[in-house]
């Protein structure tokens, strides 16, 4: 049987104390994501234009490299995400845009997974981590890296539709809607 003190605390005491913005690791896990997500997209999109040589070659290890920092972090990313304090839900967002924004939200947790495993998993015979340590691979070059490759550039694809996607609901939200979701993530 609940008490009036864990009904207040739950009706009363916990929502005043919600916070109009995310905390400091969460924002911090949110931008490097953002940086990370935004540069290898730029840098796919351009390898696949490169011929080989010394240029393509660098941007595609600094490409691994920095998935392999993600990769480290993605769990402490969604562990967080599931344990943390919310803010408080913005105004003059109905039910309906909620449950939508938060079904976006796992589709892209969802994605950045695949484009980390399968990132990693199509690359043949290992990679050099920023140049200092050498990271294996369990595949060597084959049918199956070809097909994870392909899967990759696919699930790449999603994942900056999903981008621009959340971009454009930050965009309606902060300057049409003016209920001060960016601010949220600053």
């Amino acid at each position: 049987m609940e008490t009036v003190e864990s009904v207040l605390a739950q009706d009363v005491i916990e929502p005043a104390m919600k916070a109009d913005r995310y905390d400091g690791l969460a924002r911090l896990l949110h931008w490097i994501f953002a940086a990370a997500i935004l540069y290898a997209t730029a840098a796919g999109y351009a390898l696949a234009q490169l011929p080989d040589g010394a240029t393509r070659e660098f941007l595609s290890h600094l490409n691994m490299s920095i998935a392999t920092v993600l990769i480290a972090l993605f769990p402490l990313r969604v562990w967080w995400a599931s344990v943390r304090a919310t803010p408080r839900e913005l105004p003059g967002v109905s039910d309906a845009q909620r449950t939508i924004a938060h079904g976006v939200h796992r589709l892209l947790y969802l994605t950045i997974f695949a484009v980390l495993a399968s990132g990693y998993l199509m690359v043949p015979n290992g990679y050099a981590f920023f140049g200092l340590i050498e990271i294996p691979t369990p595949f060597g070059p084959g049918a199956l890296t070809a097909q994870l490759f392909a899967f990759h550039r696919a699930s790449c694809a999603l994942l900056a539709a999903l981008v621009v996607l959340h971009v454009l609901a930050v965009i309606k939200h902060q300057w049409i809607a003016r209920n001060g979701v960016l601010q949220r993530m600053l």
